[in-house]
């Protein structure tokens, strides 16, 4: 049983359901669909388009999407990808022709095809019980109506505010001239449009209606994707990847996304006593640390979109390829790695219903404000995913047509027995594979309950400041200053950050023991858990 620890907030209790999510409204919303009757994958809808009215910087109906879903009835974990394929346009004779030596950060060149709101549509068809305009009616009144601005949201509209140069997007977001102040009641008319088009008429608005007319003449001057990448997409279902870790099993998203890393990390932290060190020691760090650069390197050779590449996955998680990676660990010696960009803005929420059902969802629309690019007449910020394929036509995830890019995006969902006892997701762009790690190894490790696993510090390795190493470990400052000191004599390069680090993920989870749901929500965000 999860030991009940003590944090800033308490940990959420219920038994008949449970909602974490990054934004109250979206929880609350969750919560009200469980109570009147929906299954989590009702709820998973719901509360994703709330976020997507109330977290514009994080998440939309112009993200991408993907989920694992436990299925009590069966005892299975479905794996619902949802996410897009670059356009017709997207290739690399197009981008010298242009002139690039790389891909741009914002801009129509950075879309690929959104595929958040087919998503939606797969999931209810397979696991929902409710009609999609039921589930809109939230997100529509506060797209409608208007939501009170939080903190989170204003600094980010703040910081965009001078880099996006897109005038829709600037008249949505700053229509006052600036970013709205926390409390500042913010109206997203054109949004609530299409998202009551959506609920009328479906998600074909969205692929061949009106929606997908306007997005193709927005993109139609400098995007790669036309109008029929749009009417093409379909998500897919299939298998997760999975793990054994200590009698446990770990699912994870499978490729295009980077879930295999928090896996590889698993599989070699699982060949060290890592409960005998103390809960942030230099030695638990340390192997924490050196686990992930190892996972990381394994991350950046191998994962592509497998529908165009191979991607080893047995070979990768087999025990014994584990065992041959821990040979190069140093326990005294930090080695070298060079680490991706963890730049990025995304939103994880997890729910569990009365009947079993569990779900884990991440969406998101990249970096902070995605493209920087809004469709006029419909609200649509459109996600710059894009930007993460390579130039480089040997790599798995080089640019080509009709092809889905590395996606950092990932979700879990653990199981023993059989039974779904985690299910976890945070925001956290490259770094979301290391917070997995963190936090379940809390969990499953060390005992503690969800909130407090989310709660405790947490570190993220990569170079987001200007002029930073790429190995810049960025640590949380509730870390002792001598255990840092020690990390550094062991080769690590530690920057201390604020107690409560925003860029180290706004994670939230659910766990289920003994009949009894807990739920915990990061308090480095916006977000609540509530049970009932």
């Amino acid at each position: 049983m999860p030991q009940i620890g003590y944090s800033r907030r308490p940990v959420a209790m219920g038994s008949d359901g449970m909602v974490a999510s990054a934004h109250p409204f979206a929880t609350l919303t969750g919560v009200e669909a469980l109570r009147s009757g929906g299954t989590a994958a009702d709820a998973a809808v719901a509360v994703n388009a709330v976020l997507a009215v109330t977290q514009p910087y994080c998440c939309g109906v112009g993200g991408d999407l993907f989920c694992l879903y436990y299925e009590a009835a069966t005892r299975r974990v479905h794996f619902l990808n949802g996410a897009g394929c670059s356009g017709s346009r997207a290739t690399l004779d197009e981008v010298r022709r242009r002139g690039w030596n790389t891909l741009p950060v914002l801009g129509p060149a950075t879309v690929s095809v959104p595929g958040c709101v087919r998503g939606w549509a797969m999931l209810l068809e397979r696991f929902g019980s409710r009609p999609l305009a039921e589930l809109l009616r939230p997100a529509i009144h506060y797209a409608g109506r208007g939501f009170p601005q939080t903190l989170l949201t204003s600094q980010a509209t703040h910081e965009m505010s001078t880099v996006i140069t897109d005038g829709e997007w600037h008249r949505v977001f700053t229509p006052r001239g600036q970013a709205p102040p926390p409390g500042r009641l913010v109206v997203q008319a054109d949004l609530a449009r299409t998202l009551r088009e959506l609920a009328t008429d479906g998600p074909d608005v969205f692929y061949r209606g009106r929606v997908a007319q306007a997005i193709a003449r927005r993109l139609e001057a400098d995007g790669f994707v036309l109008a029929d990448d749009l009417a093409r997409h379909s998500g897919e279902w299939g298998d997760p990847i999975s793990t054994s870790y200590r009698g446990w099993t770990v699912y994870e998203t499978p490729p295009p996304t980077q879930g295999l890393a928090a896996l590889l990390a698993l599989n070699v932290l699982e060949g060290f006593p890592l409960a005998r060190s103390a809960i942030h020691s230099v030695d638990h760090l340390h192997v924490m640390i050196e686990s992930l650069k190892i996972a990381y390197a394994d991350r950046d050779r191998f994962i592509g979109d497998p529908a165009h590449v191979r991607v080893p996955v047995e070979a990768l998680l087999d025990k014994a390829y584990a065992a041959r990676r821990r040979t190069v660990f140093d326990r005294k010696k930090a080695q070298p790695h060079t680490w991706g960009n963890p730049e990025g803005d995304t939103t994880g929420f997890v729910i569990a219903d009365g009947a079993g059902n569990m779900v884990s969802v991440i969406q998101s629309v990249f970096n902070s404000f995605g493209s920087g690019v809004v469709v006029p007449d419909t609200g649509v910020l459109l996600h710059n995913r894009g930007r993460h394929f390579s130039l480089d036509d040997g790599h798995p995830s080089a640019l080509a047509p009709g092809k889905r890019p590395f996606h950092t995006l990932i979700a879990s969902i653990v199981t023993r027995d059989e039974r779904p006892v985690i299910g976890f997701a945070t925001m956290g762009a490259n770094g979301q594979a290391m917070f997995h790690a963190q936090v379940l190894t809390n969990l499953i490790d060390y005992g503690m309950d969800v909130q407090e696993a989310i709660e405790r510090p947490r570190f993220l390795v990569g170079a987001f400041a200007p002029g930073a190493p790429d190995d810049t470990i960025y640590l949380e400052s509730r870390v002792p200053r001598r255990v840092m000191a020690a990390l550094e004599r062991r080769g690590h390069r530690i920057r201390p950050v604020s107690e409560f680090f925003h860029r180290v993920g706004h994670a939230h989870g659910v766990t289920r023991e003994d009949g009894t749901l807990f739920g915990g929500a990061d308090p480095r965000g916006d977000g609540a858990a509530l049970g009932f």
